[in-house]
């Protein structure tokens, strides 16, 4: 969820729960008022109704004055003084319905002596109405406040982020190989000003070890070719003297090996990383093909060897921007992972189709996961010849272009697509 999402999402949650509170309050707050103000419209009507009631001899019409329901009782009797107000149903004959009414009631004597009993009835729909009617403009007010909040909030964290986002474009375009510091611009916010100097620092202390262990991974890698190159020559030397024992010929041969597979080794370490470290960035268009062809043609001996047969079936023209380095690697350890896993008199099946390379060969099943099968020095237990890094090497490849490579086993076919 963006940022902004998060904070208008918060602002709409705390404003409704604030709305409703001060929604009740408020309502409660009117009823008060209206109630006090209907309250205080009856006395004071009472007042006159009493004043009037002093003066006259006759019964005026009181309704018609005050434009509500009264009524008035008059007795020959004196009447003690006594005042009751509570609300009260009563039938409306012109709305022919019930309504809810207010009613003052009282007692009292006039000067003359004569007792009376006034009832007043104040309607309370009114009120209510007019409750609702301020409640519903208040809910309109919200609503509009609450949406012109959003929007100034979107424009304000648009403006104060500006940047918070140049930051990031500066950050996910740095390459570490053009071994150049960030750079990032200057703000007058205190926190992204911060935040740009820790950067600053951060990345040069990363192009520091990542120069040192560059260098380092280069030297090493150099340096131990140059002795087993060495030992290579000279264990040849030996080997061709005729003078040595079966024996001591079959040591020698097992150093050979041994010696062999720590050159591939180191070959294999430093090309995984080489290509972690994106040092292969020129790109051209590769059909590949034309790589197939060719790398086909450099295994030939090893596949009449084996007797394999190689089966080409081209449905796709699969042309893709990358390095040619890389795509002769990638295709060049396909097909000698077909070759070296493979069974005597086996087949090769080379397929392309729309976005997808696809090399399968006959060979026993694995025993190992199909999920390990890509790792780093992950291999077969009937091939501890391997050194284990041809697969990884073309995962490392393809996570490169951010493509993906599958596995599957059927039919006693291995198959590795890849999806570009």
């Amino acid at each position: 969820m963006k940022l902004f999402t998060r904070t208008n999402l918060y602002y709409i949650i705390f404003s409704f729960f604030a709305f409703i509170a001060g929604g009740l309050i408020f309502y409660h707050y009117l009823n008060r008022i209206f109630d006090d103000r209907i309250i205080e419209d009856l006395r004071t009507e009472k007042l006159l109704i009493l004043r009037e009631m002093n003066h006259l001899d006759s019964m005026p019409d009181f309704q018609s004055v005050y434009g509500h329901l009264l009524q008035i009782v008059v007795f020959r009797n004196p009447r003690k003084y006594e005042e009751k107000l509570h609300d009260t149903v009563m039938f409306d004959m012109q709305l022919n319905d019930f309504r809810l009414y207010r009613h003052l009631r009282v007692e009292s004597t006039s000067e003359n002596g004569k007792g009376f009993i006034v009832n007043l009835f104040k309607p309370l729909e009114s009120k209510k109405k007019l409750s609702q009617s301020i409640l519903i403009s208040m809910a309109i007010l919200f609503l509009f406040l609450l949406g012109f909040l959003i929007f100034l909030n979107n424009v304000v964290i648009r403006r104060v982020w500006v940047p918070f986002y140049r930051t990031l474009r500066i950050l996910n375009q740095y390459d570490l190989n053009a071994q150049k510091r960030l750079n990032l611009p200057r703000t007058k916010i205190s926190e992204f000003r911060l935040l740009n100097e820790t950067l600053d620092k951060m990345s040069e202390k990363i192009l520091e070890d990542y120069q040192n262990l560059k260098e380092f991974s280069e030297n090493v890698a150099h340096e131990l070719q140059t002795p087993l190159a060495v030992i290579k020559s000279k264990l040849d030397l030996l080997i061709q003297d005729e003078q040595l024992e079966k024996s001591q010929l079959d040591l020698i041969h097992s150093v050979y090996e041994a010696t062999s597979r720590m050159s591939k080794l180191n070959q294999g370490l430093l090309l995984i990383s080489r290509i972690q470290n994106n040092q292969f960035s020129s790109l051209e268009e590769i059909n590949i093909e034309n790589v197939v062809n060719k790398s086909l043609e450099h295994f030939q001996e090893m596949t009449d060897l084996k007797g394999i047969k190689v089966a080409k079936k081209f449905n796709s023209r699969l042309v893709l921007l990358m390095n040619h380095t890389l795509a002769e690697i990638l295709v060049n350890n396909l097909i000698s992972n077909a070759i070296f896993h493979n069974i005597p008199e086996g087949r090769i099946e080379i397929r392309t189709d729309i976005g997808e390379l696809t090399i399968s060969n006959t060979g026993q099943e694995l025993n190992i996961e199909p999920g390990m099968l890509f790792e780093r020095f992950r291999k077969s237990e009937s091939s501890p010849e391997s050194v284990g890094l041809g697969l990884s090497i073309v995962q490392k490849i393809c996570t490169l272009y951010k493509w993906t490579i599958r596995y599957n086993y059927s039919q006693g076919y291995h198959s590795i697509t890849i999806a570009f």
